[in-house]
């Protein structure tokens, strides 16, 4: 049981006073749930990935911004994804030099053997398949591998926000009214008492 007068009011995610942050009391929740810091409420939903409180179901306005692919070139999330990303990058960085310079050598090769008469178009005609075929492999292998990295960038920029949570600042109000609830909605009851 807490009462009013027995401790001072704490951040119901993070449990610290208001030493370091503000605290919000931004939902219809009161006593020790009523109280919270901005950027730990704003931590919560992000990671939740809501806009509501989950005890009250207040419906928070809320600012969403997604992550920029910077920050998911730094941290893709799990560790096989990392590797994954780490891996297609350097095959790309070694395999594309590699196939353009085998592709100019082979079509170098079909040019000579097409110059030096009609016993070497054969030879020239294989090459140019050749080539067609690798540059063709290749760019197979980059069309997957890059399609399966925007598709895991778009999975996670989904759940990756950061979010403002957009309120009014308190400008002068009685005690009694709660400055983060909108001008058409009624104050919170103020209970002396919750069981927690």
């Amino acid at each position: 049981v807490w009462s009013a007068g027995s401790e001072s009011p704490f951040c119901r995610i993070c449990h610290e006073g208001s030493a370091q942050e503000e605290l919000l009391s931004p939902c219809e929740c009161t006593g020790t749930l009523g109280w919270v810091h901005r950027s730990c409420l704003e931590h919560w939903l992000a990671a939740s990935n809501t806009s509501y409180c989950e005890l009250c179901h207040f419906q928070f306005l809320v600012e969403r911004k997604p992550q920029p692919l910077t920050q998911w070139l730094r941290n893709p999330s799990p560790k096989q994804e990392r590797r994954t990303l780490l891996s297609d990058t350097l095959c790309f960085l070694f395999i594309t030099p590699l196939a353009g310079i085998s592709g100019w050598l082979c079509l170098r090769g079909a040019a000579d053997h097409l110059e030096s008469g009609n016993r070497s178009q054969l030879e020239a005609a294989g090459l140019i398949g050749l080539t067609v075929a690798l540059l063709t492999i290749y760019l197979f292998w980059t069309a997957v591998s890059v399609r399966y990295h925007i598709r895991l960038y778009q999975e996670w920029r989904k759940t990756h926000h950061r979010v403002k949570l957009l309120t009014p600042r308190p400008t002068g109000l009685p005690a009694c009214q709660n400055p983060l609830l909108g001008p058409h909605q009624p104050s919170k009851r103020l209970s002396s008492e919750t069981v927690v």
